[in-house]
């Protein structure tokens, strides 16, 4: 075989490698074209390589009308990869073809030629030719001065594409840092990392975890996971920027992802922090990333691990803020199979980074805002403590001046009642007086109460037995306005240790108040249930009314001494409540219900 004109053949080569405002796909094929019209072969085909893979992933071929399509033979497979494989020239007959390399049928032999570019394989130019004779010494140098010309357009696509990966790559990290500083608060932000990850299309990981280290009991804790199941497809390798829907979290995002089976799971997943029994605490303890490639096998093993998890490659990046490891974030690819690429750890170690600052400064926000919560709720004790001051005074002058008048007055209202007909003017008079004077001692009990130290009966008390006791206190007023009681008690709660008249006093109170705004045919809704308080075993009990609820601005100040918005009120019973609860080390609190009306929750621990 002699080609003619090689130097036309050579100078529309070099014109078509130059044309650099074409696509490196356009001037591929129109050097595939030329080459077999200049060699008369049946096709000309050129394949690029991944040699991270070592695979032949892409072809430009002169029988495919596409200008580029993918392919997977692997070095060593079919004419092109034992090509690829040896790096050398290399004829076989057409028997000898991978799937994937096309043929016509009218192909005898195909001639395959690794393309080199310096000392690295880019690529395999194939042809087929429909004889058997060889080329000659002149077009074997013919054909080595176009692949040269193939090389420099394969090395120009390489440079493009890792220009454009490493431009997506600070887009990436741009879009998801900017989003991340957007946000103080930790659920939102941990949401915010995940998401990031799993999100694109296709997805830069099928799946994150996040672990958070604790130091005080040397264990790794599973906080949240996200699984992308929708729309995988097969990665080229390159870095993925978030969907933008990915980079809006919402209060409704994180609760639909807490309510999945895969974050229940990781949720579920507590790990020892030990080098020894995990990869993960290995990435944690070393802070570095590692990159397990076959869990069952390379050391450390943790096979409970890896059968709640799939077993399948997965790397774990430390997430490092200031010089401290706080936990680590683990990704895989368990959904569609694709392995972790060199170029997709080396940009999860750069968002880690990230995510670490971002981690760090939200859990310094929640501290200051916990710091400020606690100086807030120290300066209201110690307002407390001046008002229970000024009471205490102002009970003890009130309890010397009054309670003799009182008791006469009262005393003597009450002989007038006894002696005058009930039907007369005068008798309503004395009645009158009778009820103010016993409207007035009320109030001086309480300020005498709320004033002095609150003294605590300790014995084991039934919540449950409690709630009756005060309901039968209070059954007359409620019946009388129609008021239904519906009751929600947990039949196996814990007793708790207090003062049972004093818990029955609190209650008494709030059913009470309930009845008192609530329209005829209410409903007075009690129930309780076995909770926490501060970490240790406690119970609960909610108190919830249909009236109109409380207004807002009222809402932090209704368990304030003498905040009433009865017209007959003294002020004094949700505070004496609030008071009674608290020695009990206890809580109270209340929010006003969705559907109307207003719900006391009371908590006591089991033992002080």
């Amino acid at each position: 075989m002699a080609v003619q004109n090689q130097f036309k053949i050579v100078s529309s080569a070099i014109r078509i490698a130059n044309t650099t405002d074409q696509p490196h796909r356009v001037r591929l094929k129109a050097l595939a074209l030329l080459i077999a019209e200049a060699f008369h072969c049946a096709s000309a085909t050129f394949y690029l390589a991944d040699e991270g893979e070592r695979q032949l992933h892409l072809k430009i071929s002169t029988l495919v009308p596409d200008e580029i399509s993918d392919c997977r033979i692997p070095f060593g497979k079919g004419v092109a990869g034992r090509c690829a494989a040896s790096a050398r020239p290399l004829r076989r007959g057409t028997s000898s073809l991978h799937p994937h390399e096309p043929s016509i049928g009218t192909e005898r032999q195909i001639d395959a030629h690794p393309i080199i570019d310096g000392d690295r394989l880019v690529g395999v130019l194939s042809l087929g030719l429909p004889g058997d004779l060889p080329l000659d010494e002149t077009d074997r140098e013919l054909l080595q001065i176009l692949l040269i010309e193939a090389a420099g357009i394969i090395r120009y696509k390489r440079s493009l594409d890792s220009m454009n990966k490493r431009l997506e790559e600070f887009y990436f990290l741009y879009r998801i840092s900017k989003a991340m500083l957007s946000t103080i608060k930790l659920n939102r932000l941990v949401h915010l990392i995940l998401a990031a990850l799993t999100s694109g299309t296709p997805p830069l990981f099928d799946r994150a975890m996040l672990f958070l280290a604790n130091e005080r009991t040397e264990t790794l804790q599973g906080m949240t996971g996200i699984a992308r199941t929708d729309g995988l497809e097969p990665s080229d390798g390159g870095p993925h920027a978030p969907a933008p829907d990915a980079l809006s979290v919402s209060d409704e995002d994180i609760a639909a992802l807490q309510q999945t089976e895969f974050c229940r799971l990781v949720k579920a997943t507590r790990l020892p922090l030990d080098s020894t029994q995990n990869p993960i605490s290995q990435a944690v303890l070393d802070r570095k990333l590692v990159h397990v490639r076959n869990p069952r096998r390379e050391h450390p093993v943790d096979r409970s691990f890896n059968r709640r998890f799939g077993g399948a490659s997965f790397a774990v990046a430390p997430l490092i803020a200031h010089d401290r490891v706080i936990g680590a974030i683990v990704v895989d690819n368990r959904l569609s199979g694709r392995p972790l690429t060199p170029d997709e750890l080396n940009l999860l170690q750069l968002f880690t980074n990230q995510a670490g600052l971002a981690a760090e400064n939200s859990i310094l926000y929640n501290r200051l805002e916990e710091t400020n919560r606690n100086l807030h709720e120290t300066q209201e004790r110690l307002l407390q403590g001046e008002k229970l001051a000024a009471i205490g005074k102002m009970a003890a002058g009130i309890a010397h001046e009054l309670k003799n008048p009182l008791v006469s007055v009262g005393g003597f209202a009450g002989r007038l009642k006894k002696r005058l007909p009930a039907d007369s003017e005068e008798w309503q008079y004395a009645d009158v007086i009778t009820r103010e004077v016993q409207h007035l001692e009320k109030m001086l009990t309480d300020i005498l109460f709320f004033s002095k130290r609150t003294t605590i009966c300790y014995a084991r008390c039934s919540l449950n037995q409690v709630i009756d006791d005060a309901l039968a206190v209070v059954a007359i007023p409620l019946e009388e306005k129609g008021i239904r009681v519906e009751k929600r008690l947990a039949s196996r709660l814990p007793s708790v240790l207090g003062d049972c008249p004093q818990l029955r006093h609190v209650l008494i109170n709030l059913f009470t108040n309930a009845n008192d705004v609530m329209e005829p045919g209410g409903v007075l809704e009690i129930a309780t249930f076995p909770s926490q308080l501060d970490g240790n075993r406690a119970v609960s009990i909610s108190v919830a009314d249909t009236g109109k609820g409380i207004l807002l601005e009222h809402i932090h100040t209704v368990f304030s001494p003498f905040f009433t918005t009865k017209e007959t009120g003294t002020g004094l019973g949700l505070a004496i409540a609030h008071k009674i609860i608290t020695t009990h080390g206890g809580r109270i609190e209340v929010r006003n219900r969705k559907d109307g009306g207003a719900e006391f929750t009371v908590t006591i621990p089991v033992s002080p």
